[in-house]
């Protein structure tokens, strides 16, 4: 099984629009009319290290594609994504050392519920479980995939947050891609590991935390960091590489690519739209979730 698509010459050299006609990303030159930088048209976010941070992440993205469009720089972007994303919202959380997360190893009812992944994501966790896995093993983890999906394709993030649907990936509650874990479960985090559980499993908490009358106490740095780091590779992704960029639901989105590697890569590095059946994997009815994220209202 081969894991490399060859560069198929497609570069980002101008910002492509929107359906609204805007642009998010501007591309600074030099006198001499070379790329050196890239800037915001518009804050996107309320605070400005969020806006910092969806440069660096758009920089970083833009600059492994304009070495070509492959397998490789695809999952690189994702790897950086994810450090990127874990550097900050560690950073974050051990500037309060009063009130640590109530987040541990073994607990995972955060893992019963839709993710949301960009296609780096993919392509990085892709790759993790190529190097990391015996065939056999592969073969298990990827049907374990494949029988989620069956399940759960069509939910709703109100549907999927139920205890009957753990993530495929857990194992012995446990992450088993703990290394390429999306950036979402990078910045979710919880002062309150009796309420996790609560909204898990018991159905009244269940209702009123999905629809958003209940929350979870947690820091919000490492939140806002995911957000801005997931909004700087989308418009790098969309703007400057013409390349899907949407969010895509996990499970779908390692079955895609797991089912048809090299013909979903070529395909998504061409600038088509393999993934499409995947999509919407950040939808919700959570009305806390713009708040949450730091967004600027348009």
């Amino acid at each position: 099984m081969k894991k490399r698509v060859k560069k198929n010459g497609k570069q980002g050299a101008a910002v492509r629009r929107d359906a609204r006609g805007r642009t998010h990303l501007v591309i600074q030159r030099d006198a001499m009319g070379r790329e050196v930088g890239l800037t915001l048209a518009a804050p996107l976010f309320e605070e400005q290290w969020q806006n910092e941070v969806v440069v660096g992440a758009a920089a970083s993205a833009h600059a492994h594609l304009a070495d070509g469009h492959t397998f490789d720089n695809a999952a690189a972007i994702g790897r950086d994504a994810m450090a990127g994303t874990s550097k900050i919202a560690d950073g974050a959380l051990a500037r309060a050392p009063e009130r640590p997360p109530a987040c541990r190893a073994g607990c995972a009812h955060c893992c019963h519920q839709a993710v949301g992944v960009t296609p780096p994501e993919v392509f990085a966790i892709y790759e993790h479980l190529l190097v990391t896995r015996t065939p056999r093993d592969l073969d298990s983890v990827l049907a374990r995939v494949r029988a989620a999906d069956d399940r759960t394709r069509g939910m709703s993030a109100a549907e999927r947050t139920s205890a009957d649907f753990p993530c495929p990936f857990l194992n012995g509650e446990r992450c088993s891609i703990y290394e390429v874990r999306p950036l979402s479960c990078r910045g979710t985090n919880s002062l309150d590991a009796a309420a996790c559980e609560r909204n898990l499993r018991d159905p009244e908490a269940r209702a009123a935390f999905v629809a958003g009358r209940a929350s979870v106490p947690c820091y919000i740095e490492p939140i806002r960091a995911f957000h801005a780091v997931t909004a700087g590779v989308q418009l790098a992704l969309d703007e400057l590489h013409g390349l899907e960029a949407q969010p895509l639901e996990l499970t779908a989105a390692v079955r895609i690519l797991a089912d048809d590697p090299d013909g979903v890569a070529m395909q998504w590095l061409g600038g088509k739209h393999p993934f499409a059946p995947a999509r919407g994997g950040d939808t919700t009815d959570d009305p806390n979730v713009g708040a949450l994220s730091g967004r600027r209202e348009e």
